[in-house]
């Protein structure tokens, strides 16, 4: 009788830690708009405070996997453990990563770089020669295609561009800047050793959970009527010819169009909602067909934003960057995923109360599509 009450009461700290996350990081997208990315990072995203609202949770989620690891499936069990995994990632990145810039002119040397977080040198292991920085056009025009360094670094000659980085002793080098006689190239400098490989084994285990949860909710014919939109759309998208060079990547294509896919299931489940709010005859039956397009919809959306993790990783050396469009996109995966819940949340088994907290939820779907593009900005208001 003890442990239920005190693991109703972890569960209240859990989902309250989750709700006023939510508050915080619509919020913070707001006051970054209002005071600038120097400022809302301060005081938010790299506060003491928030992180440790982050720890909260993830110890929460952690001590309810360890006092019901028979009750839950284990497909459901691996999903909440790989979330635990990615934050623990994020958490190590957090205090031993290290990001930097190091400028080189062409036959110049270089074996440090400065910190962006406090401006101080820092030795590389290694030497960093600039052979030579090119720029690569488009055929028959004069817009860029790619940028281009070649490097000697200590024996061995490389080549750093946009989306292709040189690693070594887990030193991460990216092509970021270049002066503009073209006889000089900024690289940013990722030290990182421990956190990455935290994260990306967290994305295998969540990616495996999320495959084995959709074939017992959705069978084997729903995964295919989800998967075959979802290779047409990357199939067409993956044959246009983008102009930025930092969106040349075949990662291009995977994510935009399970994001894509995901919006278009997450709208489907609003129309039926509202129908659902007007006909009676109809609500159960909406009710149930939409608890099972949640799913798809919900992995595939946290598929997205996971090859989007990725991708900026490989193009900015960091998976993550409080982006208002990225932010934005946390927020409507964590507003979905509640109804996911309804063993621990007995409001989602009332079918009028879901119903219209899907109608609400997709708000969150209009903000992060069209809100952020054009009232909060940011990297991703060209999308």
């Amino acid at each position: 009788m003890e442990r239920g009450k005190r693991r109703e009461k972890i569960k209240y700290i859990a989902f309250g830690s989750l709700i006023a996350l939510l508050i915080i990081l619509a919020t913070a997208t707001v006051v970054e708009k209002l005071w600038g990315s120097e400022f809302v990072h301060a005081q938010i995203y790299k506060a003491g405070w928030f992180v440790a609202l982050w720890f909260v949770l993830g110890v929460s989620v952690l001590f309810i996997l360890c006092r019901a690891p028979c009750v839950m499936h284990p497909f459901t069990l691996l999903l909440h453990c790989s979330l635990v995994i990615i934050l623990l990632g994020a958490f190590i990145t957090y205090l031993t990563g290290d990001r930097g810039f190091v400028h080189i002119r062409q036959g110049e040397i270089a074996n440090f770089y400065i910190s962006e977080e406090n401006a101080v040198k820092h030795s590389l292991p290694f030497n960093v020669k600039l052979l030579l920085f090119d720029i690569e056009y488009h055929p028959g025009t004069d817009e860029p295609a790619d940028y281009i360094s070649f490097l000697k670094i200590d024996e061995e000659v490389c080549r750093v561009s946009m989306n292709k980085i040189f690693k070594r002793q887990a030193y991460r080098l990216y092509q970021m800047d270049y002066d503009a006689d073209e006889m000089g190239t900024t690289l940013l400098v990722s030290h990182d050793p421990y956190g990455i490989a935290v994260t990306y084994t967290g994305y295998v285990l969540l990616a495996i959970s999320m495959l084995g949860l959709l074939f017992i909710r959705i069978d084997w014919r729903g995964m295919i009527y989800t998967f075959v939109p979802v290779a047409g759309l990357w199939y067409y998208i993956s044959q246009l010819n983008p102009i930025t060079p930092v969106l040349r990547s075949p990662l291009l294509a995977a994510h935009v169009s399970v994001i894509m896919i995901s919006y278009l299931l997450l709208l489907i489940i609003a129309v039926l909602s509202i129908i659902g709010l007007f006909s009676k005859k109809l609500s159960k039956k909406f009710y149930l067909r939409n608890s099972k397009l949640l799913y798809p919809a919900l992995f595939l959306l946290a598929t997205g934003i996971f090859i989007g993790a990725v991708w900026a990783n490989i193009s900015w050396g960091r998976y993550w960057g409080w982006d208002a469009k990225e932010t934005w996109a946390l927020i409507t995966l964590l507003v979905y995923a509640f109804p996911l819940h309804k063993g621990s949340l007995p409001f989602f088994r009332n079918q009028r109360k879901f119903h219209i907290y899907c109608v609400i939820a997709f708000f969150s779907i209009l903000m992060t599509f069209f809100g952020v593009s054009y009232f909060l900005g940011g990297i991703h208001s060209y999308i």
